[in-house]
């Protein structure tokens, strides 16, 4: 996530979930409407683990992919559900095995892991369910007709060669990140990074993980600062770490900090000195391409196998221009 769990997760989770019952509950009263005019319509459906409104990123995801699905034919329906976890695996592939049981035309959805759902997502296939993964990539799904989402490894190398054009320093670099194997998209951006950084002379010299929480976040920041104290960047993997790092490392001049996903809460900290640069992602285009490529799929049109949303690094020549277009759309 790229996930896309993004601003401080766990403290504000009750909140969102209570904000995502009043979303859910408008999205199932529109496709309900919609079904109700004609039984033949073909349902698309997106899956997310997560809450619409859990952060900047899930609310711009959803704003996309609902503002496609209000423009499209009578032929067709929409509706998003979601869960309540973003790593609760088992919880996400039961909402995906009981929307199976609904007979949708199409599934788009957000793997929680590598090939987490792929076993559920082929059972749709087996039944002729067509299959968009947006974000972060699956393995082995056998009916996918298109992945779309950030070119994570670009991400992540984009703001690797900008720490190369403004350089600490001290070319010691950590790297805060979730555990590998658990994101494609996440492992994708430290690989970037990793890459842009150490053709230029830099040296990781130490990478840590974190749940996501900024508890836990702060913890492994000040215990990775404390070990390497002559570290002269941290890249946080995405928005969540970036703003337990920023926590971990307020008032720490000496300390590059670079950041993903560009969310304007985030962004602000440039403004403030706190975070160098941040290379923001574009979720509501996502969310809004994901509707169209699977309409066009049912369709029987051509349908590109992969498509990179837009991205953009955000440092303080263009933080201010950024804030005030609210980001990426």
């Amino acid at each position: 996530m790229g996930i896309c769990v993004r601003r401080s997760i766990w403290p504000a989770l009750i909140v969102a979930v209570l904000a995502e019952t009043l979303i859910t509950a408008g999205c199932s009263r529109e496709a309900d409407s919609t079904d109700g005019a004609a039984g033949s319509q073909k349902r698309i459906v997106l899956g997310l683990s997560f809450p619409c409104g859990l952060n900047e990123y899930s609310t711009l995801l959803c704003k996309g992919a609902r503002d496609a699905g209000s423009k499209l034919s009578e032929g067709y329906s929409f509706d998003i559900k979601t869960g309540v976890n973003y790593s609760d695996n088992v919880a996400f592939n039961n909402i995906l095995q009981t929307l199976l049981q609904q007979d949708p035309a199409g599934f788009i959805v957000f793997p929680a892991g590598p090939a987490a759902q792929t076993p559920v997502l082929n059972q749709a296939c087996d039944k002729g369910v067509k299959v968009v993964i947006i974000d972060s990539p699956a393995d082995g799904v056998k009916c996918q007709v298109n992945f779309i989402g950030a070119d994570h490894y670009q991400l992540g190398a984009s703001v690797g060669q900008w720490l190369v054009d403004h350089p600490s320093a001290s070319k010691e670099v950590g790297i805060v990140t979730q555990p590998p194997g658990q994101y494609a998209s996440t492992d994708a951006r430290v690989k970037g990074f990793t890459d842009a950084v150490e053709k230029a002379g830099f040296e990781v010299v130490a990478t840590v993980t974190t749940d996501l929480s900024l508890d836990r976040t702060r913890t492994v920041v000040t215990n990775m600062v404390t070990a390497h104290p002559n570290l002269g960047a941290v890249f946080s993997a995405n928005g969540p770490i970036g703003q337990g790092t920023a926590q971990a490392l307020k008032g720490n001049s000496e300390i590059i900090q670079l950041s993903q996903d560009g969310f304007v809460s985030d962004v602000k900290l440039i403004q403030d000195g706190e975070v160098a640069a941040n290379a923001a992602q574009n979720p509501y285009q996502m969310g809004q391409l994901a509707v169209q490529y699977m309409v066009d799929a049912l369709e029987g049109k051509d349908v590109p196998a992969k498509k990179y949303t837009t991205s953009m690094v955000v440092d303080k020549s263009n933080a201010q221009e950024y804030i005030a277009a609210g980001g990426m759309h």
